[in-house]
């Protein structure tokens, strides 16, 4: 019986996911350079005819996880720019990252895919993007920040030394969690949080 539509679409969906999880995965245990299509072709365990056509070039395909990085980091961006409670849209983050860490999927990989892509320096449009949402990402977190302070729920300091801590934090666990995997002890977010509290606040 032919496949419909729908079906065939599900099957594309589906390989495309397994490049997207083949292709983080050598890239971040190998580096950009090591690796190529034919490659994360038998990683995904697919032909290598198959993978292109789904992406043209390795740098294609590179990009595309740049891209997911960027609008990753961009929805993050808008978290703490929105108008809600600063405390809270910390500990939502926090707890979203400490919870994507301690999972079984490919954070860890993903995340030090990224910080490939930042010395990539390949000139493509999403590596730019990237750089770019990460520099509005420490400008967000310190305005959030000295709203924070501002209202008496986030302890005094410099906002600049407190956000780059924070980020200083979750880069450390994430080193961490890829050298001991499960041995990682990881913190709970109220105790990332700490960082921000006021001293005897709880969160």
């Amino acid at each position: 019986m032919p496949r419909s539509p729908e079906q065939h679409e599900a099957m594309r969906a589906a390989t495309r996911e397994r490049v997207r999880s083949a292709a983080v995965r050598l890239f971040a245990r190998q580096g950009y350079a090591a690796v190529n299509m034919r490659g994360i072709a038998a990683e995904a365990g697919i032909s290598t005819g198959s993978i292109y056509r789904h992406h043209a070039t390795k740098e294609e395909l590179f990009d595309s996880l740049v891209a997911e990085a960027a609008a990753g980091m961009g929805a993050v961006v808008d978290l703490f720019r929105g108008p809600g409670d600063p405390v809270d849209a910390l500990r939502a983050f926090t707890g979203e990252f400490l919870s994507d860490l301690s999972g079984d999927g490919d954070f860890v990989e993903f995340f030090q895919l990224m910080h490939q892509a930042f010395t990539q320096a390949n000139g493509a449009p999403a590596t730019g993007a990237l750089v770019e949402r990460n520099t509005e990402l420490l400008a967000a977190t310190v305005a959030l920040v000295e709203r924070g302070q501002a209202g008496g729920s986030v302890r005094d300091g410099s906002a600049d030394e407190l956000a780059s801590c924070y980020f200083a934090l979750l880069d450390g666990l994430v080193s961490m969690r890829s050298a001991l995997g499960e041995r990682c002890v990881l913190p709970s977010a109220s105790t990332v949080m700490g960082l921000f509290l006021r001293e005897g606040d709880d969160g």
